[in-house]
């Protein structure tokens, strides 16, 4: 397995260094959307994340390259995620699966396991001038 990190300023540079690696082979995603489900969980495609934003201690945002956005409330609050505004986690296969990678936040030190993924709604376009 492979220890990626993530921050605000290097996603793109995170995702060169291999993301390309699966939660388990029961949760292999069966296409190339940016996410799947299998059985219960879902999964998302670690190589289309555009972008990720930290919300809080308890939430992490996963912006998709096709524009949709992913929320992952973890099942706890994970210190320091919020301040520190980084967190590195293991993928193995190219996937990150609900409830199965554990984050860990950097230069503080705590892991996390991370939670459910839920899709959130397109955001409203914006009404135009007239």
């Amino acid at each position: 397995m492979e220890e990626i990190m993530f921050t605000a300023r290097n996603i793109s540079a995170a995702m060169l260094l291999g993301l390309l690696t699966a939660c388990s082979s029961a949760e292999q995603p069966v296409s190339p959307e940016s996410a799947t489900a299998s059985g219960s969980n879902i999964c998302i495609n670690t190589s289309l994340i555009a972008n990720q934003t930290i919300v809080s201690d308890e939430e992490i945002r996963f912006e998709m390259r096709n524009g949709d956005v992913w929320a992952n409330k973890l099942p706890r609050k994970c210190p320091g995620l919020k301040f520190q505004g980084s967190f590195a986690w293991d993928v193995s296969g190219g996937t990150v699966c609900s409830n199965l990678q554990t984050i860990h936040v950097l230069n503080h030190g705590p892991s996390c396991q991370i939670g459910a993924f839920t899709k959130l709604p397109p955001a409203p376009a914006p009404a135009s001038a007239s």
